[in-house]
């Protein structure tokens, strides 16, 4: 810590009251800037001495009144009631509780700036009466009235504006029962409290003052109940005042500047409750020397962090990296190098952003979508798996976890029994329904106890554990707080929307030693403290200052009339903390994002523009840039080692796995997503599917026409067999639903509460209806024809230059018709039913049009060379997506010239078999590695493309 501000003061009274420090009260704008005194006056005390007490402002005013500051969700609830009561309403908590946020933050500046509540929400009757009424005013608050009520004509006023009076009318009224109310419990909200001591002052009843001295240090902003107060005491010379500031704040001639920064209330304060004569403020004249980096993104901060204190970083309590975005806190603490043997962070990280806060999230999710049926309770996929996907839910059931997300998917549940999810006993207390807000709160309890005991063995995991106790708290602290106040039977919601607003306010609080290490602090923390090093995060304009305007009731207009806090004043108060905070560093590192990222914007603050060009101080603009190489994303090879070609050695004859036709269709189209299935076994993801898309339509359609023609395998099915079919639309309906309950099923084949057939599956349900019975129709058109099997299994060992692999797979449907043995397949996607030769079927670029042709052609040359009488073979598709066409046709043509001829495997054999021996010959050849296409437009759809770097 630099020689500065708080250590002056220190010696100053050190020299001049040392005998009397014990009857002094210090007040500060925190509790921090307390510390750093206290530690000053401490090394300057040769022996055992009495401290004087140390207090914020808040406190100060609370010592002088016998009111008990209420929490926020006392008052909430308390103003309910008035509210109601007042307004004759019967209005809910829920929906009183914007509105009770808003009341609550108006009535505290209300009241600390001391303004007449009657005035401020003058009536417009009485509006026309201004004159008479409110001669006391002074013209500005006069004109900011007939400002506001300028837009307001009693003869012509709409509904809202109606609505609006309404409640403006009521407002005062609100306010006085309010403050009634409270004062019957002796409860208070700050600015109560700073009314009550101001009226004791005007009407001479304030309590004596317990200390010799009270010395008010390093304040800005003042409130109007703050300097009733201070002159109070300075007349019955009690009160000392020391104002910080730096020469840049007095020195400007820009008068805007000073009417809206740093200085706007400097020089009132001091004018008005100067400092001792004999205390010399200690400037820096010269400045510090400061550098405004500009860095591509946020976390690029880091960097420079880290280069920062790697080179500057001196000794305990002279360098501190401040964060103007507090949620930059965690990763700022991984930019700190190791030559930093100890950090005290004096801000606390927001409770809202720890990992268990979002556990919590997901809980309350699952709580609204769980649903109950006679069966027990049940939950939406959507909100399981995020749980069970969780970092801390996977870190403690890590094999739970994974079982269940594989029994869903595979199951394809939408809503799942939650008691079918109590694997552990962690997972019953996750999945469990609760119906009021005290049975949440429980519910939240036990599970965070539960995760608490279990990290506990966990020695790495101390960061975690304090996340979920400081948690904890909160929630038992909410309960207490609804229990105090008679809120026993909360709906969920509305228990949710209290703990949420009180976690808004909650950090998690970092155990260390103050005056100790590098100081890692928000900008709220640096008040009164001053640095020899500086590093600055994130001055970006709209993160520092923040542009939000204040959440009020109260117009602009009136709050500027009545002189009540704007945004103008937001500004120069956060102006006077970045100016006062870096004047006496001797080495000051700026830093701001020039890539938008999310509500940031990509321009530094207004302060460095006001720093580079209203001042003069020593600074230095650069932008950081890394060594930029444009190199391509590397391309995965994968080479034929031993390891691999043994994995595909499992395809060979005498092991049990059988290379298929679709497998070899992948190959053809890409080698290197054949690796990733067939050899490295990489699955590709799955999801739960609540719609029926193209996969699962092509699923349902296959199952409906096989339970039809299943009956008849072997048969002949004929022209009436498929019209008695077509005129059951009852069967018809039965087999689609069936379908549905088959593959997008909640509870394995099963019915259960939801699973009925709604939204988007309606419609397509219809069509497939359709669909099917055109299909139909087009069958009888080629009946006869005679269903030799369905679903037919065939295995081969082909014999490929001698080399005997497994090949086999599913044929759709086997049928006799007009002498020919047809190998049909059902494929509801598109292709082309010609080619025009077999080379192009191992034709990479070609092969993805006519796979249909190459796998039916496959099946059919395996039937050859498995059967004990040759027979011709055909192959054939039943494209689904062309029923409605009038050139439809099951047959595969192979163009000879200008014509095109039907395809029969035997007329095509010999050149198929030569360009498969090929293709397995590649396959096999260790010299031929497994690599991506060339074409990267093919990748578009891969499930594999991220491992490719596509």
């Amino acid at each position: 810590m630099t020689s500065g501000f708080l250590n002056a003061i220190a010696s100053y009274y050190h020299q001049n009251a040392k005998a009397d420090l014990a009857d002094y009260c210090f007040v500060f704008p925190s509790q921090r800037a307390g510390i750093f005194f206290t530690n000053h006056l401490r090394q300057l005390v040769d022996g055992p001495s009495w401290a004087p007490q140390i207090l914020t402002v808040n406190d100060f005013f609370a010592s002088l009144s016998k009111l008990i500051p209420a929490d926020n969700i006392t008052l909430l609830f308390t103003l309910h009631q008035v509210y109601n009561s007042v307004t004759k309403k019967d209005l809910s908590f829920d929906e009183f509780l914007p509105w009770g946020e808003l009341f609550l933050g108006d009535f505290d500046d209300i009241d600390k700036y001391l303004v007449e509540v009657d005035q401020l929400f003058s009536n417009l009757i009485a509006f026309k009466e201004l004159d008479d009424d409110y001669s006391h005013l002074n013209e500005k608050q006069l004109e900011a009235i007939k400002t506001f009520w300028g837009t307001f004509k009693a003869e012509q006023l709409s509904s809202h504006q109606n609505h609006f009076l309404e409640n403006w009318e009521h407002i005062p009224h609100i306010y006085k029962a309010f403050i009634k109310q409270l004062q019957g419990h002796s409860l208070a909200y700050e600015g109560m409290i700073y009314r009550e001591v101001t009226e004791k002052i005007i009407n001479n009843s304030l309590p004596e003052i317990k200390w010799k001295k009270v010395i008010f240090v390093g304040l800005n902003a003042l409130t109007p109940a703050e300097r009733k107060l201070m002159d109070n005491l300075r007349k019955r010379q009690l009160a000392d005042f020391f104002w910080d500031y730096s020469p840049w704040m007095e020195n400007t001639e820009n008068d805007v500047f000073q009417s809206r920064g740093p200085g706007l209330f400097l020089n009132e304060n001091r004018l008005r409750y100067p400092a001792p004569k004999d205390f010399i403020l200690p400037l820096n004249e010269a400045g510090p020397e400061v550098s405004i980096t500009a860095v591509a993104n946020p976390t690029e901060q880091l960097k420079s962090v880290h280069t920062f204190l790697t080179k500057e970083y001196e000794s305990d309590l002279k360098t501190a990296v401040v964060l103007a975005d507090e949620t930059m806190l965690m990763p700022t603490l991984h930019g700190i190098p190791g030559n930093v043997d100890r950090v005290n962070i004096t801000m606390g990280y927001p409770l809202n952003n720890t990992p268990v806060f979002g556990l919590v999230n997901l809980l309350f999710d699952l709580q609204r979508n769980a649903r109950s049926s006679k069966e027990g309770t049940w939950l939406y996929h959507r909100h399981v798996l995020p749980i069970l996907q969780h970092q801390y839910i996977s870190l403690l059931a890590e094999e739970d976890c994974r079982a269940l997300h594989k029994k869903l998917v595979k199951g394809n549940y939408i809503f799942v029994k939650a008691n079918e999810l109590h694997s552990n006993d962690l997972f019953k207390l996750l999945f469990a329904k609760v119906t009021n807000g005290t049975d949440l709160a429980a519910y939240l309890v036990s599970i965070l106890s539960k995760i608490y005991e279990l990290l506990q063995p966990q020695e790495d995991k101390l960061l975690e554990q304090e996340f979920v106790f400081a948690l904890h708290k909160s929630i038992v602290r909410l309960q207490d707080l609804l229990e105090q106040n008679q809120q026993h039977e909360l709906l969920p919601e509305t228990w949710i929307k209290l703990f949420k607003k009180l976690a808004d306010f909650q950090t998690v609080p970092f155990k260390g030693e103050p005056l100790a290490g590098l100081q890692v602090m928000g900008i709220l923390e640096t008040r009164a403290l001053d640095f020899d090093k500086l590093i600055i995060l994130d001055l970006n304009e709209g993160v520092f200052p923040r542009t939000s305007a204040p959440n009020t009731f109260i117009p602009a207009t009136l709050r500027a009339g009545f002189e009540l806090p704007t945004i103008e004043f937001q500004d120069a108060i956060f102006s006077y903390y970045f100016f006062r905070l870096i004047h006496r560093a001797k080495k000051v590192e700026l830093l701001y994002s020039t890539g938008a990222q999310g509500m940031k914007a990509n321009e530094m603050s207004r302060y460095l523009y006001q720093l580079k060009y209203e001042f003069n101080a020593q600074v230095n603009s650069h932008t950081t840039s890394d060594s930029v190489s444009l190199l391509g994303a590397p391309q995965p090879i994968a080479q034929k080692t031993p390891a691999v070609l043994s994995e595909l050695n499992k395809y060979k004859a005498g092991n049990q796995r059988f290379l298929s036709p679709s497998a070899l269709s992948v190959y053809i189209e890409c080698s290197m997503r054949f690796y990733y299935q067939k050899v490295a076994n990489i699955s590709e993801p799955q999801e739960i599917t609540e719609e029926a898309d193209a996969r699962i339509f092509g699923l349902i359609f296959h199952d409906v026409v096989e339970n039809l023609y299943k009956p008849l395998e072997g048969q002949e099915v004929d022209a009436a067999t498929i019209e008695g079919w077509i005129k059951n639309k009852k069967r018809i309906d039965e087999l689609i639903r069936n379908g549905f309950n088959e593959h997008l099923s909640d509870y394995e084949k099963g019915k259960n509460a939801f699973t009925e057939i709604h939204g988007k599956n309606v419609m397509v349900f219809e069509v497939i209806r359709r669909y099917l019975l055109q299909f139909l129709k087009l069958e009888k058109e080629r009946a006869p024809f005679t269903i030799v099997e369905l679903e037919r299994k065939v295995e081969h060992s082909y014999n490929s230059n001698g080399l005997h692999l497994n090949i086999g797979g599913y044929i759709d449907r086997l049928e006799s018709k007009d002498g020919l043995l047809r190998v049909m397949d059902y494929k509801t996607g598109t292709g082309d039913a010609t080619i025009n030769s077999v080379e192009d079927l191992f034709n990479t670029d070609k092969h993805k049009k006519i796979k249909a042709t190459f796998q039916t052609l496959l099946y059919s040359l395996i039937l050859d060379e498995t059967a004990n009488q040759p027979v011709p073979l055909q192959p054939g598709v039943i494209w689904v997506r062309d029923v409605f066409k009038s050139d439809y046709n099951t047959q595969l043509f192979i163009k000879d010239g200008k014509s095109k001829s039907p395809i029969l495997l035997q007329s095509v054999q010999n050149e198929f078999k030569a360009g498969l021996d090929n293709l397995l010959a590649d396959l096999y050849n260790p010299d031929i590695p497994f690599q991506p296409v060339e074409d990267i437009t093919k990748c578009r759809f891969c499930p594999y493309k991220s491992l490719c770097n596509r």
